[in-house]
């Protein structure tokens, strides 16, 4: 019996638009609460972006955000997987000895309360930013962000590659350059999130699953990327979508019938539930 749901957004659960079938969800919802069937966001982006994607039901579902870093239920922090102001200045630094200038296009830092960016972040970058976090907060200089000075927890930064640039390459170079207690994950768009290696789609959702007395035989998971990975590969009832690529579809128990822009997610769950 399935006892929980989790959901990856972006490719997955969101249309190439960042649209889903709001009625047929919250049609759908009311039958998984109905059955006692906790249903989760499961994301790379924020905590307040989320909960702002299912306003109607945002109190009564639960939240995986940056990757695993923090956990939700409904509006109570469950955990957090925090960075130090050093992990995050040494990343920084390593960006800058790695790759040379124009190679990456945009950096982030993500907290628990809010996302930080250098104030000279160029507007068009900045306006899909915050598209994918809120609030987002600029500073004088990342290098030197200090989470005490911003009144934050820091869990991730997300480093965008250029357009144009072997991707799969700049990823596995960051990869070799991290320190052994961090990690980076794939989640779409030319953009790794380096955060702690302990910090997974899996780890949040032991957290939940633990909380609930769920099984993992009980839980039903989708996903499109790589940092879907963790959680696809621990239930029987794992699903890659149809427009993933080979090594995810690969990787899944079950593949969709229909892509992220045509419901794929929701009507395989017409069908499961």
């Amino acid at each position: 019996m399935i006892k929980m749901v989790a959901v990856d957004m972006d490719g997955t659960f969101l249309d190439d638009k960042r649209q889903y079938d709001k009625a047929t969800f919250l049609s759908l919802f009311k039958r998984m609460k109905a059955r006692h069937i906790h249903f989760v966001a499961a994301s790379g982006s924020q905590y307040q972006r989320l909960r702002h994607e299912f306003a109607e039901v945002a109190d009564q579902m639960d939240y995986i955000s940056q990757n695993g870093a923090i956990v939700h239920s409904g509006g109570k922090l469950q955990h957090i997987e925090a960075i130090s102001d050093q992990q995050v200045h040494d990343v920084i630094q390593l960006l800058r000895k790695s790759f040379k200038p124009g190679l990456i296009s945009q950096e982030v830092v993500a907290g628990l309360n809010g996302t930080y960016v250098n104030r000279d972040m160029d507007p068009k970058i900045l306006k899909i930013v915050k598209y994918y976090y809120r609030p987002v907060i600029g500073v004088d200089n990342l290098a030197t962000i200090a989470s005490t000075a911003v009144k934050d927890q820091f869990t991730k930064l997300a480093v965008s590659f250029a357009p144009g640039i072997n991707f799969d390459s700049a990823s596995a170079k960051l990869a070799q350059v991290l320190p052994a207690k961090l990690t980076n994950e794939t989640s779409g768009f030319n953009t790794d999130l380096v955060g702690s290696a302990n910090a997974t789609k899996r780890s949040g959702l032991q957290i939940l699953q633990d909380h609930y007395q769920i099984a993992d035989d009980e839980l039903m998971t989708f996903g499109d990327n790589e940092n879907d990975l963790s959680m696809l590969t621990i239930t029987p009832h794992s699903f890659a979508m149809k427009n993933a690529a080979d090594k995810i579809r690969q990787s899944a128990a079950h593949v969709t019938q229909f892509d992220n822009n045509h419901n794929g997610v929701l009507e395989t769950l017409k069908m499961a539930l």
